[in-house]
């Protein structure tokens, strides 16, 4: 459908992954958010900043929604991975708009002559599906940090020096990506424990017994610093290795990578060592690249800083690192053709003894400051870099560790709004773009270290001040990024602020969200459905017994049947399926928490029957549930209508400002999110898309259209 006319010439979509807006009101009404609370005052929302969320609640398949305006069932993103359909043992990345079956928006305003920026989307923007030369995007094949696929050569790791470690070690979690070129790689399911936590590592060979031994004995050599943790009995007795199944996992949220290291005195050096300096390797790369780096005094005889540098031919160091100063690096790393590629990251000196005993080093992930693969064009890598800097790596580390949440994480955060920012101001600038989508995944990254623990449990790491402290930090990074937005306003742009889902603390614990690429084992195994293989003995180990197995449970939402003929390793007859379905959709009705006692799930479905929500269709698996609000903890096991602890919930949040929009103005209608495509798309006096579900929200327009 074509308008002749829109209200506004430039849009932007201002997207932050997480944002909640129970929370986000809270903090606007004690004073804390002035930029939204200004953004608020000058356009349209409802009063409690509600968009009326689709489901399932997951990255993803909602910002797909938001920028096509269809439900997920009609765009082909369902899940954050969906399961191979020919190996249910198997899963697939689902950012990729390979999986896209809906028209997106940004290619309609590219085509229609506008200039348009696709910045970080994760949601079927990745790769491109349109080659209008108006077209820019950068990323969208992750959540996390942009680039963060593609361009991310190294992990967030704590390196730890002591004279107390014999010999140095390192040890990583392994990371799922996709390709360079955007391909989709085949991951085999990781099994959970009942609350969700996957078995990190698993394999019952001698060298996996053993990577896994190392890092068990890295790790608690890591937190078994004094302060590093408020309760060091918790997180060691949570550790668990058995040495007979092969099986290491963890109830905590432990780092991705450390490296340890004994401190020595300096051997081999082709610089004049300073008088006292003491030595340490730092293993990078999963201990694929190593560092030499001394230990040095200051003019006092006091141990205050570290020098790291390439090798110990080198004249001068990569960095030089101050107690307790944030720095940015950059460093060059081995390639596989033998040649060398820059990379960036943030470094921060957390601890030093003064006798230069012990060091303990935080390194954010390292960022390509060369791979080009994901942006359109290509030349934009560059241009970005001597607009912005180099790519700001991001975090998610800091579970278990106030000084990695206060020192490490927000400052990380703050770096990466404004470089995202200055880009951005720069397409404006330099390219004329009057379109942008923009995706920021601050709240969401940070909101998974520790939101969930708000609520004080058995498990809780924090008091609840505490994790309240932490949370309104990150959003007061939001509300700084926002800020930085405002004066486009005054310049003829209307913004429309949008999120994908909130985040919240359950009031209960859940027992039935799985992993991101598992299988959860409760509550279908104890029903049956889903079998372990057993080892000699007869005990379990964490591999499917598929000639057992008649359906699994993944997240998010999602139970397969093992069909025979349909699926790999199927033992179903097609015949039987539906009331095999009906079977477990029963169980699940009649399934209570161990706990309240109270019903779990909030509903489940058959494929068809899910239609009516917008969940079903050929992407989607056999049964498709969400868990009551009461234990919808974290996002994506819930319906976007949960509530949760202390004023969080799953709802995303809207507003709008600008050319368009009313002014102070606050509707009662539910805006849903189906509903934001179309509404820019009337603003900006261009065609929905094709296959667009929602309407634009007139009730919160300036002018009739």
């Amino acid at each position: 459908m074509l308008r002749s006319r829109g209200l506004t010439d430039k849009l932007l979509v201002l997207g932050v992954d997480g944002m909640d807006p129970r929370w986000a009101k809270r903090m606007v009404d004690e004073g804390k958010m002035p930029h939204l609370k200004e953004l608020m005052e000058r356009g349209a929302c409802r009063d409690d900043l509600m968009l009326l969320g689709a489901n399932p609640t997951i990255t993803p398949p909602m910002w797909a929604t938001l920028g096509t305006g269809a439900y997920p069932m009609t765009h082909g993103i369902i899940d954050y991975n969906v399961s191979a359909k020919d190996d249910k043992d198997i899963t697939l990345g689902a950012f990729s708009s390979r999986f896209m079956t809906a028209e997106p928006l940004w290619n309609i305003t590219a085509e229609s002559g506008k200039k348009t920026l696709v910045m970080h989307w994760p949601g079927g923007s990745f790769p491109p599906t349109s080659d209008s030369p108006n077209l820019f995007t950068v990323d969208g094949s992750s959540p996390g940090a942009t680039c963060a696929y593609s361009n991310v050569r190294d992990m967030d790791t704590i390196f730890v020096a002591s004279t107390k470690a014999e010999a140095p070690s390192c040890a990583f979690m392994s990371v799922v990506t996709s390709d360079v070129e955007g391909d989709e790689k085949l991951v085999p399911h990781v099994l959970t424990t009942l609350d969700g936590r996957p078995l990190c590592s698993r394999g019952k060979t001698p060298e996996a017994k053993e990577r896994m031994k190392k890092y068990l004995q890295a790790y608690k050599e890591f937190i078994g610093v004094p302060g590093y943790t408020p309760d060091h009995s918790f997180v060691n007795d949570n550790i668990v290795f058995d040495e007979e199944k092969g099986i290491m996992w963890s109830t905590a949220d432990f780092p991705t990578g450390c490296s340890i290291s004994p401190v020595s005195e300096p051997e081999g050096w082709d610089i004049e060592v300073p008088e006292g300096a003491k030595e340490f390797i730092i293993l990078t790369m999963h201990g694929r690249v190593t560092r030499n780096a001394l230990i040095l005094k200051n003019a006092e005889g006091v141990y205050d800083h570290v020098a790291i540098y390439k090798n110990k031919q080198a004249t001068e160091p990569v960095t030089v690192l101050e107690n307790d100063v944030f720095t940015g690096v950059i460093d060059y790393i081995p390639t596989k053709d033998g040649g060398e590629e820059m990379i960036f990251r943030n470094m921060r000196l957390l601890k030093i003894a003064e006798d230069g005993s012990y060091v303990r080093i935080w390194a954010s992930r390292g960022s390509s400051c060369e791979e080009d693969t994901v942006f359109f064009p290509k030349s934009l890598l560059k241009e970005s870099i001597e607009a912005a800097g180099p790519l700001v790596p991001t975090s998610q580390m800091s579970g278990l560790d106030k000084d990695l949440i206060m020192k490490c994480n927000l400052p990380q955060w703050e770096l990466s709004a404004e470089w995202q920012s200055k880009f951005m101001h720069y397409m404006i600038e330099k390219h004329g773009v009057e379109v942008i989508f923009s995706h920021f995944h601050n709240c969401d990254l940070q909101g998974h270290c520790y939101m969930k623990y708000m609520k004080n449990r058995d498990t809780s790491r924090y008091d609840e001040s505490e994790v309240v402290k932490f949370a309104e930090a990150t959003y007061k990074v939001t509300d700084d990024y926002i800020g930085s937005f405002m004066h486009l306003l005054d310049e003829g742009w209307t913004i429309l602020l949008v999120s994908d889902h909130g985040l919240m603390c359950s009031e209960e614990e859940s027992v039935a969200q799985g992993d991101n690429m598992g299988v959860s084992l409760e509550p279908l195994h104890k029903w049956g459905y889903t079998v372990l293989k057993r080892d000699e003995d007869g005990n379990e180990i964490p591999e499917i017994d598929w000639t057992k197995t008649r359906a699994i449970m993944t997240r998010c939402n999602s139970i397969y049947i093992n069909v025979k003929g349909r699926d790999k390793h199927g033992i179903v007859e097609p015949e039987d399926q539906f009331a095999l379905e009906e079977e477990i959709i029963t169980k699940m009705y009649e399934y209570k928490h161990p706990k309240t006692g109270y019903h779990l799930f909030a509903y489940a479905l058959h494929n068809r029957d899910a239609i009516l929500l917008g969940m079903g269709g050929p992407n989607a698996a056999d049964i498709i549930f969400n868990v009551s609000g009461l234990y919808a903890e974290d996002h994506g096991g819930g319906l976007s209508t949960s509530l949760g602890y202390n004023d969080t919930s799953l709802s995303p949040i809207f507003a709008a400002a600008g050319p368009g929009i009313k002014e102070n103005f606050r509707t009662d209608m539910y805006i849903r999110e189906v509903d934001v495509a179309p509404t820019a798309a009337a603003l900006l006096g261009v065609r929905f898309p094709a296959q667009c579900e929602g309407a634009p929200a007139y009730s919160i327009f300036s002018e009739d259209l």
